[in-house]
């Protein structure tokens, strides 16, 4: 998977609002898009901008090939939504509100006769305090924010002891690493990384918030 993110500064902004001084006040929103090229036949992506429309699939997600399939776990198995081009939407109908919101992540399925699915997300940067509520159990989570860094010292992260946290790629299947309180490191050794528009497999053994602080410079 190829990705490439710009964030474009202050070019979206409500219309100004005039005061009893005569002063204009503008609030400014930060719009950027994610490139990403998805060549492997599973691709575990996140989304890390927010539509404005609710983030479903169906409308980030455009121009994929026929038969391309996106599944998002769901606590126990995934449910599965697959784009037909013979009528222009995706199947099942139950699963068409299925949202792809800032940090959440699914698994996208490239069809064999497609030799990559080229994406394009568009949306705002959020910005401030930012809240990822995390179960205990197995869940796919990206950060809310499209900036690569490491999961506790960029992305702040809180691991429990026990944690695990699992990449995923075509070449090497899942890899995890477990977060050992005792010794205060990961095991293996090295902090698990999340890339611009990747997502990840984190078992969390506590509920925990997590909680990101982020502002366009």
């Amino acid at each position: 998977m190829r990705t490439k993110a710009l964030i474009l500064s202050a070019i979206v902004c409500a219309a100004g609002v005039v005061t009893t001084f005569a002063q204009n006040v503008y609030s400014v929103n930060v719009v950027g898009y994610v490139n990403m090229t998805l060549t492997g036949e599973f691709n575990l992506i996140g989304n890390q901008l927010d539509d404005k429309a609710g983030n479903l699939v169906t409308n980030i997600m455009k121009g994929v090939p026929n038969q391309t399939v996106v599944y998002k776990f769901n606590g126990t198995g995934y449910d599965g939504l697959t784009y037909l081009t013979a009528i222009n939407n995706w199947n099942p109908i139950q699963f068409r509100q299925m949202t792809m919101a800032p940090g959440e992540g699914v698994f996208v399925k490239k069809p064999a006769a497609a030799s990559q699915i080229n994406l394009t997300f568009v949306g705002e940067v959020l910005e401030g305090e930012l809240h990822n509520p995390v179960p205990v159990g197995f869940e796919i989570y990206t950060t809310m924010v499209p900036q690569a860094g490491g999961l506790v010292s960029v992305h702040n992260y809180a691991p429990a002891n026990q944690d695990v946290v699992y990449k995923y790629s075509a070449a090497t299947g899942y890899v995890g690493k477990t977060w050992l309180t005792a010794l205060n490191r990961w095991q293996p050794a090295g902090e698990p990384v999340v890339e611009v528009g990747e997502a990840i497999f984190i078992n969390s053994k506590t509920v925990k918030d997590w909680v990101r602080t982020f502002d366009v410079q």
